[in-house]
């Protein structure tokens, strides 16, 4: 299977103002029956805004993950979940500061996959996902919806 998510935010409070677009392209392979795993690759860009000023990052990252689908591959609606584990780096720049910091993050969602024919689904899901710079005391966490597009690359008859 290849296919990826795309998600969008947008935050305005006061005069503090951030705009995140971002792409995760993936590639799996059906292991088993209703069982698939492969490699996620997120790219993520933000801008931010304060009183005028403007910082911006970006953030690449790889993700093995793994995905279960609960109904049998004939539903024209099935039902999934998946998770992965992720290791990345992110640039961040704002006037003359430019730095780099290496992270590293896991994530789950679940959700439908809505097949438009018979190997190619559109994917809406609810997902967590947590992240931590490294030599950081915190966690970065966010949940949210995400849109998705899925093709099943048909196999060979075993």
């Amino acid at each position: 299977m290849v296919g990826g998510d795309a998600s969008f935010n947008s935050n305005k409070s006061g005069e503090y103002k951030t705009t995140t677009v971002g792409f995760a392209p993936n590639a799996g392979y059906f292991f088993i029956n209703n069982f698939a795993g492969g490699l996620r690759v997120n790219v993520a860009s933000t801008k931010e805004t304060f009183n005028s000023t403007d910082a911006t990052s970006s953030e690449l990252s790889l993700a093995p993950f793994v995905r279960y689908y609960f109904l049998p591959a004939s539903q024209k609606v099935n039902i999934f979940a998946d998770a992965s584990f992720g290791f990345g780096q992110n640039k961040y720049k704002s006037g003359s500061i430019d730095e780099k910091t290496n992270f590293t993050s896991y994530g789950i969602k679940a959700g439908p996959a809505i097949f438009i024919t018979p190997a190619t689904a559109l994917e809406i899901t609810l997902g967590y996902n947590s992240s931590k710079v490294k030599d950081a005391t915190d966690r970065s966490n966010n949940f949210g919806v995400n849109f998705g597009f899925q093709i099943h690359i048909p196999g060979s008859k075993k």
